[in-house]
């Protein structure tokens, strides 16, 4: 580690009522992890709103129909050069698609912003899971925005 960097969390594991309110703070808490990761501002922007649109595609505007929400469970990490979010939830993506304009917006708004990205069904229980993952770049020191100038003063004698 350089010195002088603090050491930060290199995995962000969350489990939240998969309620359109719970969302925000999540997304908000994912992006500062992602920027203690090292990404850069876009890259954090992109996994927020990653993040946002796939919670969308899992969870909809629709209330459980039993009243209380199954969980959504939120997973990223941070490798050599890329972070990596799995966000997964009981509901199955294959649902009955909701009526009206934009539906499958998100879908494709995630492969553009995504470097990679994944929709399937949760290997040991029922469910959607959606993969994505951002490159950023080997962690290294942060650049200086000018180059260090030589001090003109003279030393004290």
């Amino acid at each position: 580690m350089v010195e002088g960097m603090v050491a930060t969390t290199p995995r962000f594991d969350r489990m939240v009522p998969a309620a359109p309110d719970t969302v925000g703070a999540v997304r908000r808490e994912l992006r500062r992890w992602a920027r203690r990761q090292g990404a850069s501002p876009p890259v954090q922007a992109n996994v927020a709103l990653a993040f946002s649109e796939a919670c969308n595609s899992l969870i909809g505007a629709d209330p459980p129909r039993d009243g209380l929400p199954e969980p959504l469970m939120i997973q990223a990490w941070r490798n050599a050069e890329e972070i990596a979010v799995r966000v997964s939830h009981g509901a199955y993506a294959g649902r009955p698609a909701p009526v009206g304009v934009g539906y499958g917006f998100g879908l494709a708004l995630m492969a553009r912003i995504c470097d990679r990205f994944e929709v399937r069904r949760r290997e040991t229980r029922p469910g959607t899971t959606v993969e994505m993952a951002f490159t950023v770049g080997p962690v290294r020191e942060p650049e200086r925005s000018f180059p260090p100038r030589r001090s003109r003063s003279t030393p004290r004698r």
